[in-house]
């Protein structure tokens, strides 16, 4: 039936998805080369097995416009004025380096001015969401290359929203930039701006009310598809006001349940949008001329890989970082596709220019999984083998202290890194900071913190900042590959060195641990100890009961992993001095009967049993206490025993009157023991 055949085609579509998904998931390759390879199998080019191609891409543009919108709602102000610097350093020179390679590259090759912008243009920008997945599933979104990447992939980003601009200008149809289309414009965007401010969150409060998650899905919807029709009906694209809607609610409270309410629709129909981008390509186009299509992609790729490494080095990242975060960006983005379709409307760009083009891109996006997975080893050997040793003048970096003794080296200056550091301050032992992002070094310098800039993964710098005479090492880093290789130049550089790393996996240990690492420790498992601690103390659960519980876990998990050289860090043993006996914190209630009495007419231990051990008062802990110290309303004793003992001295506290619980008589006397 002729009514039927959309329904078919995206049971056809909807087929392949889940077929190609599945298998490049099982090769362990991003699902987007499956989608767009399912498309050139079942487009036009391919065994034609789609006949409403027409409507296919009108599905695959609400898609473009989901991807828009959940961009913008990811992006906020405060992202992008915390990562301001990169963005502009690294990201306004890849775009507008490859931009200009790109567009003499084409006029060299006999191409007109208009096809060579456009060509700048969609081949400077890198795939978002090819990149932002990896990173994320490599956990390397805040390693010194993913800050970096992430940095250039939101500025290629706002640069899409200008070249869509630009491109009907470059077209001959800039009538719509009249001084009444400008206005109307910035109308438009004033409108939108009063919307989001002051309307927005009392409409959406309004709609929660209800209690209808249904009414509140739609009404998101209705936003994104409004102000797509609206900002489209102003002259501009559908993609910019999805962009706009996106960013209005960025910073609003529910900005993360419209993502996760959008992300179902917004992966569905860019499922549908890789396989049109993929229907796109003339598969016969891409037999015929395979010879200029991988010379073409190989060129691109490396020019697009040495201007992002470039980029990378301008904020002094090092050339191992700078190269990483090169051969991450070297593909060509999604956003490519949308740009090349529309220049083709415009009667921009040739029929065979673009089916070249299509195909280059679809190549560097199916090489990036497979590039990726080595990226870190590549990076490191080019890097030596162009930088060689990485000198640096530790001297003057230290401000004459190059010379340390008895050292400890933490590797990073994030969140980690900075509170090891003040914990070491304290106890008034030497450490030396080694981070790699200059700007966070030049800060933290004016601040009086000793710290150095280089790459913790060189022998260079670690020679540098004394690891010979070091005693320790902290590595807390965000990325697994680099961990492993400091850990590795560590231990070689100094066997007799402490090596403690912070990892996010637990998965990890093993592999750190066979490296060289003396202790581990993994996010996700002392995360899992905070919650269950948190959980304890909920129910109840007492103080000391709860130490002793997540000590004991401790110790049971780390125990087995730990080198032969290293004892045991029983913490549970610290947590009771007796075989049987337990380490409690006890609160003492203002309606406590024995407030204002000393500890000797209290006699805790002849009617308990239990010894009074400390007393934490206004943050402060009286250690063995004497016999006649008072106890006060709102003080916390800490006290030792048997966990029957405990319960007798909890009840005890309890008590209003002069009565109290049946004593256990103990031998031995004093009020305080």
């Amino acid at each position: 039936m002729p009514e039927l055949s959309l329904l078919q085609d995206i049971l056809t579509l909807l087929g392949v998805a889940l077929a190609s998904a599945w298998l490049f998931s099982r090769l362990n390759l991003s699902p987007i080369i499956g989608y767009l390879v399912s498309g050139m199998l079942v487009g036009p080019y391919g065994f034609s097995l789609i006949s409403g191609v027409h409507e296919v891409e009108i599905m695959a543009e609400i898609g473009v416009i989901m991807l828009l919108f959940t961009i913008g709602l990811e992006f906020s102000f405060t992202r992008i004025l915390r990562l301001k610097g990169l963005m502009f350093k690294c990201g306004l020179t890849q775009v507008l380096l490859t931009g200009a390679l790109v567009f003499a590259g084409a006029l060299w090759l006999g191409l007109s001015t208009r096809t060579a912008a456009v060509l700048g243009m969609a081949l400077a920008l890198s795939s978002t969401a090819i990149v932002l997945k990896l990173l994320m599933e490599r956990g390397e979104v805040d390693s010194a290359h993913g800050r970096v990447s992430l940095a250039v992939l939101l500025f290629q980003d706002l640069a899409v929203i200008l070249f869509l601009v630009v491109l009907p200008l470059l077209g001959g149809t800039g009538g719509e930039f009249s001084p009444v289309g400008i206005v109307r414009t910035a109308g438009l965007l004033v409108g939108l701006f009063v919307f989001s401010r002051y309307l927005l969150q009392p409409l959406l409060r309004s709609i929660l009310r209800t209690r209808a998650p249904e009414l509140f899905r739609l009404t998101i919807l209705a936003l994104i598809l409004g102000t797509a029709w609206l900002t489209n009906e102003a002259g501009l694209s559908l993609a910019l006001g999805a962009f706009l809607a996106g960013l209005a609610l960025a910073e609003s409270d529910y900005s993360h349940q419209v993502l996760s309410d959008i992300i179902p629709f917004r992966d569905t129909f860019l499922a549908l949008f890789f396989i049109s981008m993929g229907m796109l390509v003339n598969v016969g186009s891409l037999v015929t001329d395979w010879p200029l299509v991988l010379g073409l992609f190989l060129l691109l790729s490396l020019l697009k890989i040495l201007v992002a490494t470039l980029a990378a080095l301008w904020p002094r990242y090092p050339l191992r970082i700078a190269l990483l975060s090169g051969l991450f960006l070297f593909q060509v983005g999604e956003f490519s596709f949308i740009l090349l379709k529309k220049a083709m409307l415009l009667e921009l760009i040739p029929e065979s220019v673009y089916q070249v083009t299509l195909s280059v891109i679809a190549l560097t996006m199916m090489a990036t999984p497979l590039l990726i997975s080595r990226a870190p080893a590549l990076a490191a050997r080019l890097a030596a083998w162009l930088g060689g040793r990485e000198e640096v003048d530790f001297e003057a970096e230290l401000g004459g202290a190059a010379v340390l003794e008895g050292h400890v080296i933490i590797a990073g200056y994030g969140v980690s890194g900075r509170n090891v550091a003040r914990v070491l301050r304290e106890v008034h032992i030497p450490y030396v900071h080694v981070e790699m992002n200059g700007e966070v070094v030049r800060r933290a310098r004016g601040t009086g913190e000793m710290i150095v800039y280089g790459d913790a993964t060189s022998p260079a710098v670690l020679e540098g900042v004394g690891i010979e005479h070091a005693r320790a090492v902290v590595l807390a880093i965000n990325d697994p590959s680099a961990l492993a290789r400091a850990i590795s130049a560590a231990r070689e550089l100094n066997p007799s060195l402490y090596i403690l790393a912070r990892t996010r996996f637990v998965l990890e240990l093993d592999h750190l641990t066979a490296l060289g690492a003396d202790e581990v420790i993994p996010d996700e498992f002392e995360a899992s100890l905070q919650l269950s601690a948190c959980l304890l103390r909920r129910f109840a659960v007492p103080e000391g009961r709860t130490l002793k519980l997540i000590a004991g876990l401790r110790q049971s998990h780390y125990g087995g992993l730990r080198r032969p050289t290293t004892p045991p860090a029983d913490l549970s043993r610290y947590l009771s001095a007796l075989q049987e006996g337990e380490i409690e914190f006890m609160e003492v209630p203002a309606t406590f009967s024995g407030v204002g009495k000393t500890l000797a007419e209290l006699a805790f231990r002849s009617r308990t049993g239990v010894t009074v051990v400390g007393v934490l008062r206004n943050e402060r802990i009286i250690y063995s206490p004497p016999a006649e110290q008072r106890v006060e309303g709102g003080d916390t004793l800490v006290v030792l025993g048997a966990a029957p003992e405990l319960e007798l001295a909890r009840a005890l506290l309890k008590t209003t009157g002069e009565e109290a619980p049946q004593d256990v008589q103990k031998s031995g006397t004093s009020g305080m023991s």
